[in-house]
C-alpha cells in the first residue's frame, strides 16, 4: 500500500503548491524590475550625481535599494532550478530569512529616522526609538533563527520536480509579523499625531502633505500586509512552507 506521500492526490497537490510558490516569487522580481526602472533616474539624480559625499543614511538607502535584488535571485534559483540537494535548499531557504529580516530592519531604520526628523530630532524621543527599535527587533531576530532551523526538506518527489520540496516549517513565522505590526503601529501613530501638531502649528504647504500623506500611507500598506500574512499563517498552516519561500521584501 503507498503512503500518502506517494499518492496521485498529494503529488498533484504538491505539483500545485510549487507552481505557486514559483510564480509570487517571479511576479516579485518583475514587480522589483520593474520598479527599478521606472525610479532609476532618480536615483541617478539624487544619489549618484551627489557629490557632497555619502553620508551613513545614503549607504543604508544603497543596502535597502540592492538587497531585494540578492533575495530575488536567491528565491529564483531555489524555486526553478532542477534538482538541487538537500543542504543546497537549506542553505538558500535560511539565507532567504535573514536577507528579509536584514532587509525589512534596514527599512524601517530609514523610515524610523524619517520619523525622527520630523520630530525635529527631539533627544528624547531619540532614546525612546531606539530602545522601543531594540525591543522588537532582538526578539524577531530571534524567531527568524528559531523558524529557519525548523525547515525540513525532502528528496523530489518525481524526476522532474523543479526547485527545493519543502516540507515542514514552524509556525512561528507570524509572531515575527506580529512583532512588526507592533513596530509599524508604533512609528506610525507618531508620524500622525508628529503631522497633526506641526499642522496645527501652520505648516500646510505642499511638500508637509506630501510627507505626511505619503508616510502614514505607506505605514497603513505595510501594516495591512504584515495582518494578511498573520491572517494566512492562522488560517492555512500548510501555505507556511509557501510563505517561507516568500517573504515581502524590502520596499523602496
Amino acid at each position: 500500500m503507498p503512503s500518502i506521500e506517494e499518492t496521485p492526490e498529494f503529488i498533484i497537490q504538491l505539483a500545485k503548491d510549487q507552481r505557486l510558490d514559483a510564480c509570487l516569487v517571479l511576479s516579485s522580481a518583475i514587480i522589483l524590475v520593474y520598479d527599478y526602472i521606472i525610479t532609476f533616474d532618480l536615483e541617478v539624480s539624487l544619489i549618484w550625481s551627489y557629490h557632497s559625499g555619502w553620508s551613513w543614511t545614503t549607504m543604508l538607502y544603497i543596502l535597502n535599494r540592492y538587497l531585494p535584488f540578492v533575495d530575488t535571485i536567491n528565491g529564483l534559483w531555489h524555486d526553478f532550478v532542477l534538482g538541487i540537494p538537500r543542504d543546497a535548499c537549506m542553505l538558500s531557504f535560511q539565507a532567504t530569512g535573514w536577507l528579509y529580516v536584514i532587509g525589512i530592519s534596514v527599512t524601517e531604520i530609514i523610515l524610523t529616522i524619517r520619523t525622527w526628523a520630523i520630530w525635529r530630532r527631539d533627544r528624547r524621543l531619540a532614546a525612546i526609538l531606539l530602545l522601543f527599535f531594540a525591543a522588537v527587533w532582538g526578539p524577531k531576530f530571534a524567531v527568524m533563527a528559531i523558524f529557519t532551523n525548523s525547515l525540513q526538506f525532502d528528496p523530489a518527489p518525481y524526476p522532474s520536480f523543479v526547485g527545493c520540496n519543502l516540507v515542514a516549517a514552524n509556525q512561528i513565522l507570524f509572531v515575527s509579523w506580529a512583532l512588526l505590526m507592533v513596530y509599524q503601529a508604533g512609528i506610525l501613530i507618531l508620524m500622525a499625531y508628529g503631522g497633526y501638531i506641526g499642522y496645527c502649528s501652520g505648516g500646510n504647504t505642499a511638500l508637509f502633505t506630501a510627507v505626511y500623506r505619503d508616510g502614514i500611507l505607506y505605514y497603513l500598506y505595510l501594516f495591512v500586509l504584515s495582518l494578511i500574512n498573520i491572517a494566512v499563517i492562522k488560517a492555512f498552516p500548510r501555505y507556511i512552507t509557501l510563505l517561507a519561500a516568500y517573504v515581502t521584501p524590502p520596499l523602496d
